[in-house]
């Protein structure tokens, strides 16, 4: 699932907090994991990157 599928699916779902991954590749990385889909979920959602 690519960042902006994932954030639509968080922006329905609407939970608390969304903790991003890693999108195609084996180890995430901030960039790929965090940037784009932080920048696409919607407030309230709080996206934390542990990466």
């Amino acid at each position: 699932m690519d960042a902006k599928k994932a954030a639509e699916l968080i922006n329905t779902i609407a939970p608390e907090v969304a903790i991003p991954v890693h999108y195609g590749l084996i180890t995430g990385t901030s960039k790929n994991a965090g940037e784009e889909f932080s920048r696409l979920v919607k407030s309230p959602v709080k996206v934390e990157v542990r990466i």
